[in-house]
């Protein structure tokens, strides 16, 4: 028995991807009513998610760098190691370096490219329908435009962070986030502010498969929903009966992580090269090592083997993992939050003009 009361179904149910197609069809609210809760929510989830794992991140960021970009890597063996030089020489403080460009740089990046998929999306769903094809260029889409966008704040956060635990006499050491700019433009160009930028397009195949993996996951699981709610034994909240397409928490939470995981350790090699093309000139004017992400790509798999093109691939899956599954849980909670507001709003108006 049910715990609440279910409407037999029909002999002939549409399948769940055909729904969303006929729901984003039959939305009536203005384009700019569409995209702000995207707007907004890929925001907020992605400041949140950020922060929480800002520890590991620079802890990645160290084990990715060559041989000399990081001082406290030098004399580290594996992540615990790094960890505990820098907490050596500079306390809890070392571990939230890069988080104030990160909190920055978070809200244009994550907020463009949720906005970005969920405008494609919409917009090519409606001429060709959902499939994972259309998942993939609305992804792909978002990623290029977010990475376009924001890789100066990027490129300043690998910066400082690489800079944990350095000689604070070092001349080649920023002395604050103003400081940084200023000494990129000035020793660097503007060219400076967009290093690794090809890498980063690169990795857009990591942001479509995610969306992609992550589109199906969700599409299986409402399906399965279905039928256990169909066939009465499902125990399901009064929320889930009214709406199908309603996942729960656990449900939401599995399928980021799932396809975060799959997405990451199939184009992993992108994050060193990206790394590696942002590290700071030994001195101003050096010739960089690492200059293109081709030629990035060669000079490590030559010198360093499959085991420097997947440095720190441990510690940034520990990250990634669980950052995705609270960013796309928190992105899911307040898009239905916002769109509950906005379709309130007006039945709260219609209400008072027969007032």
């Amino acid at each position: 028995m049910p715990l609440f009361p279910l409407r037999r179904p029909s002999a002939r149910r549409t399948p769940p991807f055909q729904l969303a197609a006929l729901s984003a069809r039959s939305d009536t609210r203005p384009a700019h009513r569409k995209q702000l809760p995207s707007l907004i929510a890929g925001g907020i989830a992605g400041s949140l998610s950020a922060a929480v794992t800002c520890p590991m991140e620079v802890v990645k960021t160290h084990l990715q760098a060559s041989k000399g970009g990081s001082q406290v890597a030098l004399t580290a063996n594996g992540p615990f190691s790094i960890a505990r030089n820098i907490a050596r020489a500079e306390g809890v403080r070392g571990f939230f370096r890069g988080l104030l460009p990160t909190l920055i740089g978070i809200l244009p990046a994550r907020a463009t490219y949720f906005w970005a998929y969920a405008t494609t999306k919409s917009s090519l769903s409606q001429r060709f329908g959902e499939s994972p094809l259309v998942h993939m260029l609305s992804a792909a889409a978002a990623g290029v435009s977010s990475n376009t966008l924001t890789n100066p704040i990027w490129l300043m956060k690998s910066r400082v962070q690489l800079q944990a635990g350095a000689t604070a006499g070092n001349p080649m050491v920023y002395r604050g986030y103003g400081d940084a700019m200023v000494r990129i433009f000035r020793e660097e160009g503007v060219a400076g502010f967009f290093k690794g930028l090809t890498a980063s397009y690169w990795g857009v195949t990591e942001g479509a498969l995610h969306f992609v993996v992550y589109e199906r996951l969700k599409a299986k699981l409402v399906e399965e929903n279905r039928r256990k709610i169909a066939q009465g034994h499902y125990l399901t909240t009064p929320r889930m009966t009214e709406d199908p397409q309603r996942l729960t928490s656990l449900q939401y939470l599995s399928a980021a992580a799932l396809s975060k995981l799959l997405a990451s350790m199939a184009t992993y090699p992108h994050e060193v090269v990206r790394l590696r093309m942002r590290e700071q000139p030994k001195f101003v004017g050096a010739v960089p090592k690492y200059r293109g992400m081709i030629q990035s790509l060669r000079v490590i798999a030559r010198e360093e083997g499959r085991r420097g093109l997947y440095a720190g691939m441990g510690t940034h899956l520990a990250r990634v993992v669980p950052n995705a599954a609270l960013m796309f849980f928190t992105y899911e909670v307040v898009v239905k939050w916002i769109e509950k507001r906005q379709a309130a709003t007006p039945m709260k108006r219609d209400n008072q003009s027969k007032v």
